[in-house]
């Protein structure tokens, strides 16, 4: 295929590329586009029944403002209900082993099987005096969510071929970053963070903190009952910026500050409990994206809540950009593109 539509719905926002010569070794971002969504309209990774109607019209804009093609298209998919888990198995073939993960996933994953999509990412292969085991990862979501997103992109006119994990996108960007040392990526995304370990550019571990950029938001709109749109300028003018001398903006400051300071727990932990289980190959540094990245101080807080070195992430890096990209300024929205980027990296999905 010579080019493909990759596209991301957030809380706030769907989030389109078209991609030239996937798959490659240098793709290329023909075309972005950044389309808000109404408040409410996407919940936690999911679209409420009460705005499907308004999404699939949003959507729909990309095809007949913009002229995004139809017939490959790509889904990165987050959503505070996927859970990703690591686990160990007998080798054996991966069709045979996925017919039988509704009885191997009970009691390893926190979501009812019957009613969720299930898939194994295989990892490594460990020859053991029990014989070869096979090391990989689980991977589940709510079935209902993730058919209905679905269902919105096709009414909408795209053709949707693949779906991934948003973590594994995340993973395939920052991969050439993340070779010969051990790296966290922090996801902060609009409603939950992705907590991505890469060991030598494969992921090892990962955990979601249910916690994002849209908590931030609701601790100031809570705080100073003003309407969502102020709320965002207030974050993103004073960020985690000492405020003097006016009221509103510092008791804004405060909520900021007690509400990423839950989010850095939950990260800290994650990363505490993976350096625990792997003593001497502990994470050296943090590699920062998501629309939550951008937050004023954050960087810092991080590597001082840490201990770790923390860097922002170049999702571009391993992409050429047309020149009408480059006139729309998409460096200014590296932070949030990550995963849409990550759809058109590594091998062609059968």
């Amino acid at each position: 295929m010579s080019q493909i539509t990759t596209l991301m719905l957030s809380n706030d926002a769907v989030r389109a590329a078209v991609i030239e010569n996937p798959y490659s070794s240098k793709p290329k971002v023909q075309h972005f586009h950044m389309v808000p969504l109404p408040a409410g309209a996407v919940v936690d990774g999911e679209i409420v029944d009460d705005a499907k109607e308004n999404v699939t019209k949003l959507i729909g804009n990309l095809i007949t403002r913009h002229r995004y093609p139809t017939e490959h298209t790509a889904l990165a998919y987050a959503s505070r209900r996927l859970v990703l888990r690591e686990a160990n198995f007998p080798d054996m073939a991966l069709d045979e082993l996925r017919e039988t993960l509704p009885f191997q996933a009970e009691g390893l994953i926190p979501l009812p099987v019957d009613q969720s999509i299930l898939d194994f990412v295989p990892l490594s292969k460990e020859r053991t005096s029990q014989g070869t085991i096979l090391h990989g990862l689980i991977v589940a979501t709510l079935r209902a969510g993730l058919e209905s997103m679905a269902e919105v992109i096709e009414k909408a006119g795209f053709v949707l071929e693949t779906i991934d994990a948003a973590p594994f996108c995340l993973a395939r960007v920052f991969a050439s970053s993340s070779v010969n040392r051990v790296q966290a990526i922090v996801n902060v995304g609009s409603s939950n963070t992705d907590v991505i370990i890469m060991d030598n550019a494969h992921p090892q571990y990962v955990r979601t903190v249910t916690a994002g950029d849209n908590d931030v938001i609701d601790a100031i709109v809570d705080a100073l009952s003003i309407p969502r749109d102020n709320a965002i300028q207030i974050k993103r003018r004073i960020g985690l910026q000492n405020v003097v001398g006016d009221e509103k903006l510092e008791k804004a400051e405060a909520v900021i500050r007690e509400t990423v300071a839950q989010l850095i727990v939950g990260v800290r932990n994650t990363i505490n409990y993976y350096d625990n289980e792997h003593p001497d190959d502990t994470v050296q540094t943090i590699l920062l994206t998501g629309i939550g990245a951008t937050l004023g101080g954050f960087p810092a807080v991080l590597a001082s809540s840490t201990n770790k070195v923390v860097r922002l992430g170049d999702p571009f890096r391993n992409f050429s950009l047309s020149k009408d990209v480059t006139n729309q300024n998409i460096a200014a929205h590296a932070a949030d593109y990550a995963a849409v980027l990550g759809l058109a990296l590594g091998k062609r999905p059968q």
